[in-house]
């Protein structure tokens, strides 16, 4: 349906804008019950805040049609740069004294852009192989870049960008011929790999899989969090009143296991609520990509909503003891300036592709 009816646009996306400020909201209260200082709950607003007027900006007044790739380029290259000095001095974050910046979380929105732009180029069922391998090579580089510093991360963002690729289409020969590849090299390289890990990445895979025996050690993580999601109960030890995370016992608990304290404070209810919402939002994303009039619309949404889903799933898994875990945040609930940004960027992608499906030529 084409209108010019802002009306119309509002009405037919207002359940996908409604989740994500209602997820808004729940991030900020959770991190509210967390906060021991103010400064962390203001903190937190603030870049809840900024992320919102930049989702709104830019999903109303920039069209995704329009963007130059030479912009999306440059951010990728400068990003790479920015990477390699970090690679270099072996750190995760850049300080600015009056703030943290974690740039591998900003590659994210990048690397969905560029993956996009490129394939929407050659609007086929299968990626031609000199594009695939185009496309590897942009994914592959900033992962080696990370994979020092935040192995796990890297990991994940390799399964968050290979899924895309499959999705947007790798011929079944040369998927099978990958998936071959792979499994041998994990196999010859894997006793290397697992010599040069470091103490506690081994001991985040002993706690996985023996996290009774290392209860006191590697696996206190997971040993707490799941003892904070079970005291939880159906509705919740309430605002405050939760053991584990007044009395300090959850590590981590303003970032990785915020999971943890939203199910101790509110439960079995409160879970299944922010769980229908996170659902809802990737329905949304995924009925958007199916609508959208363009490839480019398409892969926007589809790869928006891939790190969407592989970023929560692996921080509930995590938490809940069924995936090792790891430093991956849950999406709205977690605290951090750089994924929080990260996050509404992305989203503001997904809904500039909603909102042009109506002014399409």
């Amino acid at each position: 349906m084409k209108t010019n009816n802002i009306r119309e646009i509002f009405r037919e996306n207002f359940w996908g804008l409604f989740v994500v400020f209602v997820l808004a909201i729940l991030g900020v209260v959770n991190q509210w019950i967390i906060a021991e200082t103010s400064s962390i709950f203001w903190k937190n607003l603030f870049w809840h805040l900024v992320g919102l007027i930049c989702l709104i900006f830019i999903s109303l007044l920039l069209d995704y049609r329009k963007i130059p790739f030479n912009i999306v380029w440059y951010s990728y290259l400068i990003l790479i740069f920015i990477l390699f000095i970090l690679f270099f001095f072996k750190k995760r974050w850049i300080n600015f004294g009056f703030i943290s910046v974690q740039p591998s979380e900003f590659i994210k929105p990048v690397l969905v852009l560029l993956i996009s732009l490129v394939a929407s180029k050659e609007p086929n069922p299968y990626l031609k192989l000199k594009t695939l391998a185009k496309l590897f090579l942009i994914i592959f580089i900033p992962l080696i870049l990370i994979l020092p510093t935040d192995l796990d991360y890297a990991f994940i963002m390799g399964i968050m960008f290979i899924s895309f690729l499959i999705f947007i289409g790798i011929p079944r020969k040369i998927l099978f011929f990958l998936f071959l590849v792979g499994l041998i090299v994990i196999l010859l390289v894997f006793p290397i790999i697992w010599e040069k890990l470091k103490p506690h990445q081994k001991g985040r895979i002993y706690g996985y899989l023996n996290p009774e025996k290392y209860a006191q050690t590697w696996g206190y993580q997971l040993n707490q969090s799941l003892i904070a999601i079970g005291s939880g109960g159906l509705w919740g030890q309430g605002i405050k009143g939760g053991w584990s995370t007044r009395l300090h016992y959850l590590p981590a608990k303003y970032t990785d296991l915020a999971f943890a304290v939203w199910a101790e404070t509110w439960g079995f209810i409160g879970v299944s609520l922010v769980l229908f919402l996170y659902g809802y939002l990737l329905c949304f994303c995924i009925k958007i990509s199916s609508t959208a009039k363009d490839w480019l619309g398409k892969y926007l949404s589809l790869g928006v909503g891939l790190v969407l889903f592989w970023q929560a799933l692996f921080n509930l898994g995590g938490c809940s003891g069924i995936l090792p875990m790891t430093s991956i945040p849950f999406p709205f609930l977690s605290y951090g300036g750089s994924i929080t940004i990260s996050l509404y960027f992305l989203l503001s992608l997904m809904f500039n592709v909603a909102f042009k499906r109506y002014f399409f030529k």
